[in-house]
């Protein structure tokens, strides 16, 4: 059996991440691996740790969904496929479908092993840089409508529209996005859930280590403002260590300060980005959020900053079948989202 370490097997990694450390750390939602393989079997060495959370990754196999799993707790090999043609050669994709938790919760791929070769695999040209909250993550797009308990197991990532636009377009990805954050504040108004705070870094989990930013997308897709939208209906949010409260409300003063937030965002993934056209997707239709996020677009594309504003479904009216797990949009609505994404790009 050949044995390599997954930087040298010639896979093709998408997502961030720290490339001083061992293995291939699968931070962010939708992370991956493609590897190309010519044998009958290939096994991939994982390591995996665990908190009150679990990651789960999927085997895809020449496009099939070979298995979804969680990684038992620790160093383990496992077998991504077993007994097909030696002679063809096949194509794998290992993806992370969890978001990434705060609590002590990380999967690495460290090594891959196979009868045959592992070939070197050709990057696509294009890149497409993702930046969003549950629905970007995939949140609840692996379960029926009446699934309702927020687990790890509910979330689909690879069957979420960052990668369908993605496969689409025929390029690599990268996924930046937290369940329940938003451009402002949280669905539940905490202020510390501003996707905007943690864009510079390499991690989900606001370390101190800063992104390079060399994946140079030639798209960048947000799609922000829905927890912005839910907050408004939410309590407000109490800092357990100071006392101070936010309720972030629908009055002129605090939609100009999601307008201007907004538009401080665009303006500096424009500066990180230069080369990156810049699609602002929103999930409703009409409202005082969408008008403050479709505002902060207008005035960006008025500085000379390549920024569309688009609607590619109305979550109060998805179509036939399009509700997943714990009210988020299941795979019908995700495909739809990407065919409205993939005619802008």
């Amino acid at each position: 059996m050949k044995c390599l370490d997954i930087f040298e097997s010639g896979a093709c990694l998408g997502g961030r991440y720290d490339k001083s450390a061992e293995g291939f750390t699968m931070d962010w939602p939708g992370s991956y691996a493609r590897l190309s393989v010519k044998g009958s079997r290939l096994d991939v060495e994982i390591d995996a740790v665990y908190g009150l959370r679990r990651d789960y990754l999927s085997f895809e196999v020449d496009g099939l969904t070979a298995q979804t799993f969680s990684p038992i707790e620790g160093r383990h090999w496992y077998t991504v496929f077993l007994g097909m043609e030696a002679q063809k050669t096949h194509s794998v994709r290992i993806i992370k479908e969890t978001m990434a938790f705060d609590d002590p919760c990380r999967v690495r791929l460290l090594r891959a092993r196979t009868d045959g070769e592992i070939l070197p695999v050709t990057p696509f040209d294009r890149r497409i840089e993702f930046i969003g909250d549950s629905i970007t993550c995939g949140e609840g797009c692996r379960g029926p409508e009446e699934f309702d308990e927020w687990l790890p197991m509910m979330f689909g990532a690879g069957s979420a529209f960052p990668r369908l636009v993605s496969d689409g377009a025929g390029a690599e990805f990268n996924c930046v996005s937290i369940s329940g954050w938003g451009v402002l504040n949280g669905w539940d108004n905490n202020p510390g859930s501003r996707l905007p705070s943690v864009y510079s870094k390499l991690c989900a989990q606001k370390t101190d280590a800063d992104y390079a930013f060399d994946f140079d997308p030639d798209a960048v897709v947000i799609a922000l403002g829905t927890n912005d939208n839910n907050a408004l209906t939410q309590p407000p949010f109490t800092d357990p260590v100071t006392g101070e409260t936010n309720k972030f409300t629908d009055s002129p003063e605090d939609i100009e300060r999601l307008t201007l937030a907004a538009l401080d965002f665009i303006t500096d993934i424009h500066k990180r980005n230069p080369r990156a056209k810049i699609i602002w997707a929103s999930f409703y239709t009409g409202g005082t959020v969408h008008d403050a996020l479709l505002d902060a677009v207008t005035r960006a594309a008025k500085q000379g900053i390549p920024a569309v504003f688009t609607v590619p479904c109305d979550l109060n009216n998805l179509p036939q079948g399009g509700m997943g797990s714990r009210y988020h949009p299941g795979p019908v609505t995700h495909k739809l989202i990407a065919e409205k994404l993939l005619e802008l790009l």
